[in-house]
């Protein structure tokens, strides 16, 4: 805008002061020409983000919702829909904190709800990447346990990406769970938002 105006300025400093049409009309063009040239090469494009870039925020991630499609089968004999608040996570794995770096590491930090029957939570170290078509991410889930029931499994999930951005991660992860009760297929909705 106020390289519009200078523009602007020359040209008709230019037009009252010089003498002939054919001058005038030579500097007019060349200071359109100039006008053109500094309005494209000025400017920087705007640099895409990519999944990548918003995968790797430096906070991390923390889970926002989770919901189970059908509802998951607990021991118990109930059914819960919203893995959150129906019993289905422990109050020490809703604010776990997930921090995938560029090099491919990724880590599984524990927040400020630590389980008292184990008094202490460490981090967990593990490894993500994109799949071919990066329509999924390949990563160990933060709340699925080895048999001991007290370890992190370290089999690596494929979560497909429903959607990763500034705001959000959200991702589905199809499983078979060949355990009674729960036997059967469930998809869970995961739901990650920006770590403070």
């Amino acid at each position: 805008m106020i390289l519009s105006c200078i523009v602007c300025t020359f040209i008709n400093f230019i037009n009252n002061n010089l003498n002939t049409k054919k001058m005038k009309k030579v500097f007019s063009v060349l200071a359109v020409a100039a006008l053109f040239v500094i309005g494209f090469t000025s400017c920087d494009p705007v640099q895409e983000k990519t999944y990548a870039d918003y995968l790797t925020y430096e906070n991390g991630w923390v889970l926002a919702s989770a919901t189970s499609n059908p509802a998951y089968a607990l021991s118990d004999g109930s059914y819960v829909s919203d893995l959150m608040t129906e019993g289905y996570l422990y109050e020490s794995e809703l604010d776990e904190v997930l921090t995938f770096n560029a090099n491919g590491s990724m880590s599984i930090n524990p927040g400020a709800n630590i389980d008292p029957e184990w008094g202490y939570q460490q981090e967990v170290a593990s490894t993500w990447a994109f799949n071919a078509d990066t329509t999924a991410i390949l990563m160990q889930l933060p709340f699925f346990y080895d048999e001991t029931g007290y370890m992190f499994d370290s089999e690596v999930e494929t979560c497909k990406i429903l959607s990763l951005n500034e705001n959000e991660m959200k991702l589905a992860f199809t499983f078979n769970d060949d355990e009674q009760p729960a036997k059967g297929e469930y998809t869970f909705i995961l739901t990650y938002k920006h770590a403070k």
